[in-house]
């Protein structure tokens, strides 16, 4: 759940024929409102925050990806706290949550995470019932998918009862293991208690071609937020100053998200279709180094020194993500 080094910008996905486009210059619209089926960009209706749950794996999840809807929403789930590779991590994520501006609506499942991330076979990685395969380290796939049920026994009572319920999308934002997890077990139970679900907008050169494996026609329109920029930064400078804080220290948020009602079928085949605005993030990622053993311990040394000299503060999470 993090990038020392990236480049974002707003973009967007979809299989517009070249008339439909001469259709909207003709119109006057926006290229914004291409990729919508009416042409308009259009706020969440009313209804789809009405008893509204947000499931998100990690503290500062909920701001990095949804904070358009943090106001509006009714609970927020965060599912991991601990995490045994850094057992300083779980405190410092306790109290950025403690000083959390919605921290009354936060319900904390306080489950420790499990080494997975950039450790399936990205760019093309392999689902399976609890995320994704983790094929670059089976021993953390059974501890994986041990950490899936206990996310899905955790989970279970929280969302009954809710209307709506916003969570990851299918390819995990920029493509983190645990994301793919709590979207696909989320996703399951709120089908189970017929709640509506979303997802929405961001994506990275990591997970694009898994994003591009849902692009299907679809009837129902995207809607879109504006994210308060100044709030979002207060939420984030409280993880920030607790050392809980795992993205870069000038991340800039975008002035939108986009959200889009699930599920959504992956396709076997490749296909055409529409998508909806996406924000596009570029993370470091080597698909060799991903897909290549876990690294020994004098590597890990060299690239936390690396790091130390590179980064002006060090967090606790940059040994998280190695």
């Amino acid at each position: 759940m993090y990038a020392r080094k990236y480049c974002q910008t707003g973009g967007y996905l979809a299989a517009l024929s070249e008339n439909r486009k001469s259709e909207h210059a003709k119109a006057n619209l926006p290229a914004s409102a291409w990729g919508n089926a009416d042409g308009i960009r259009m706020k969440l209706p009313e209804s789809a925050l009405n008893k509204s749950v947000l499931v998100v794996a990690h503290p500062d999840d909920e701001v990095l990806w949804f904070s358009s809807i943090l106001n509006e929403i009714d609970k927020i789930i965060i599912v991991f706290l601990d995490a045994g590779h850094s057992p300083e991590l779980g405190k410092s994520r306790q109290r950025g949550i403690d000083e959390h501006e919605f921290r009354d609506r936060i319900t904390l499942l306080n489950l420790a995470q499990t080494r997975s991330h950039n450790r399936s076979a990205w760019p093309e990685p392999e689902e399976t019932e609890f995320g994704l395969r983790l094929t670059s380290d089976p021993e953390h796939e059974c501890l994986y998918q041990d950490q899936g049920l206990r996310v899905r026994a955790a989970l279970d009572t929280h969302i009954q009862g809710a209307s709506n319920v916003f969570t990851h999308n299918p390819w995990g934002e920029y493509g983190h293991e645990d994301h793919v997890q709590i979207h696909r077990i989320t996703t399951q139970l709120a089908r189970s208690t017929n709640s509506t679900v979303w997802y929405g907008s961001y994506v990275s050169n990591k997970s694009s071609m898994l994003m591009q494996s849902y692009m299907q026609v679809f009837d129902n329109s995207y809607y879109t937020m504006p994210v308060d920029r100044d709030r979002a930064k207060q939420i984030a400078d409280t993880y920030f100053r607790n050392n809980a804080w795992t993205w870069p220290d000038d991340y800039a948020w975008f002035p939108s998200e986009s959200f889009i009602q699930g599920p959504l079928e992956r396709q076997q085949q490749p296909c055409a279709g529409a998508f909806f605005p996406v924000n596009y993030l570029r993370v470091p990622f080597d698909p060799e180094t991903a897909n290549a053993p876990p690294p020994g311990p004098i590597t890990r040394i060299r690239r936390k020194l690396r790091r130390l000299l590179i980064a002006n503060k060090k967090h606790p999470t940059d040994a998280a993500t190695d």
